[in-house]
C-alpha cells in the first residue's frame, strides 16, 4: 500500500507510514485507501514589490554585428557598393509607449519585461533631452536581441527610458536596484 501523503510504499499490515508517520487507509472517502501518491504543491513565489508607477517609453536598440570576413569580402566585391548592402551592421529601433513599472525584479514598459539580472548598467545621459540608458548583458534576449547565428555573442541591445518624471524613475531604479543590499 501506498502513502497517500508521501508516497512511500508500506507493506498492507502497517497502519502508519514507515516513511512520514501519517495514518495510512484514510485518504477515500468511503474507506478505501489510495494507491497514489499526492502531488506536493510548489512553495508560493514571492510577490514583486512595485518601486514605481507612471507612464513612460521605452527605446531598444539591437544591432546585429557582421565578422570581420563578411565586410570585407562585401566591400571587395561590390567596390564599396556591396559594404553598403551586405557588410554593415544591421540596426532595429522599436519603440514602446505606455505604463511603466520598476519592481524589485524587472522593468515593464508596454508589455516588454526587463530583468534586473541582465542589466550590467543604469546612467542618466543627455543636459537638455535626459534619458535613462541601460546596458545588457550580451545574453540578454529583449526585442531579438542575444545570442547570434552559431551560438556567438553578435547581437547588442541598447535600451532607453524616458518619462516626464525621470527623476521618479531614476528613484525607483536604484531603490529596487538596493533592495537586498545590507549596508
Amino acid at each position: 500500500m501506498f502513502c497517500g501523503k508521501c508516497g512511500n510504499q508500506n507493506p498492507d499490515e502497517n497502519k502508519f507510514c514507515s516513511g512520514c508517520g501519517s495514518p495510512l487507509g484514510q485518504a477515500g472517502t468511503n474507506g478505501e485507501q489510495s494507491n497514489t501518491p499526492s502531488v506536493q504543491e510548489a512553495p508560493p513565489q514571492e510577490k514583486e514589490k512595485v518601486y514605481y508607477r507612471g507612464e513612460g517609453e521605452l527605446l531598444i536598440r539591437t544591432t546585429k554585428h557582421h565578422g570581420a570576413g563578411r565586410k570585407a569580402a562585401s566591400f571587395i566585391a561590390g567596390a564599396g557598393v556591396g559594404y553598403l548592402i551586405a557588410g554593415r551592421d544591421s540596426k532595429r529601433t522599436t519603440k514602446a509607449k505606455g505604463s511603466l513599472i520598476i519592481t524589485n525584479k524587472s522593468i515593464i514598459c508596454a508589455g516588454n519585461k526587463i530583468t534586473f539580472d541582465n542589466i550590467v548598467a543604469v546612467t542618466i545621459k543627455g543636459t537638455l533631452q535626459k534619458k535613462i540608458h541601460l546596458t545588457l548583458d550580451q545574453n540578454a534576449g529583449v526585442a531579438g536581441g542575444g545570442k547570434g547565428a552559431g551560438g556567438g555573442n553578435r547581437i547588442s541591445v541598447e535600451v532607453e527610458i524616458k518619462s516626464d518624471d525621470l527623476d521618479g524613475v531614476f528613484k525607483g531604479l536604484e531603490n529596487a536596484r538596493m533592495e537586498n543590499v545590507d549596508l
